[in-house]
């Protein structure tokens, strides 16, 4: 089961913790580290290190292979809670897969920039998200300071469906994780 080891100041944001926690690894868990970071959008695994390092949104991310998780820019002790059990399932299913994963094949990697989500929102600067242009919404939807739903058109308006779709899909790929 997950647990929270320390938690301290973040540096970045004072508003905000970093957090050292713990997930249930076996023995083999360093063996597992390529086939888990494989299962992540965007990871980046250091056989040499012994860990696994990612973004998700604005949070740094780092899998340590002794089961220690360190997360930046975390609201609370709750969201890190809520990651620490991401991971764990991940870990599950990476044991699941093992045998489908083929390592040898170049891990594809998608990246999202600034211009890729403000070609999937509405453009009407309707300031509804609480910033006064959509492209201002898009970096800090990137920064993970703004939540995708925050985009009020995007939801409730018919006509952006599809271009909500694929926003959603782009930003799942490149490994953003969202309640609908």
């Amino acid at each position: 089961m997950a647990e929270i080891k320390e938690i301290l100041p973040c540096i970045a944001d004072p508003k905000k913790v970093r957090v050292v926690g713990k997930i249930n690894t076996k023995d083999d868990s360093e063996e597992m580290m390529p086939y888990i970071a494989w299962l992540i959008p965007n990871s980046s695994y250091s056989k040499k290190n012994g860990w696994i390092t990612f973004k998700k949104g604005a949070r740094i991310i780092t899998i340590h292979s002794d089961g220690f998780v360190t997360m930046t820019q975390i609201k609370d002790e709750s969201e890190a809670i809520k990651i620490l059990e991401e991971i764990e399932k991940i870990v599950k299913e990476a044991y699941r897969k093992k045998d489908e994963i083929d390592l040898s094949k170049p891990k594809e990697k998608i990246s999202v920039t600034v211009m890729d989500v403000y070609n999937y929102l509405p453009k009407t600067n309707c300031k509804e998200c609480g910033e006064q242009t959509c492209m201002a919404f898009a970096v800090k939807l990137l920064n993970g300071e703004k939540d995708v739903k925050d985009c009020k058109p995007l939801f409730i308006e018919k006509k952006y469906a599809g271009i909500r779709e694929a926003l959603l899909s782009l930003l799942s790929a490149a490994g953003f994780e969202f309640e609908i």
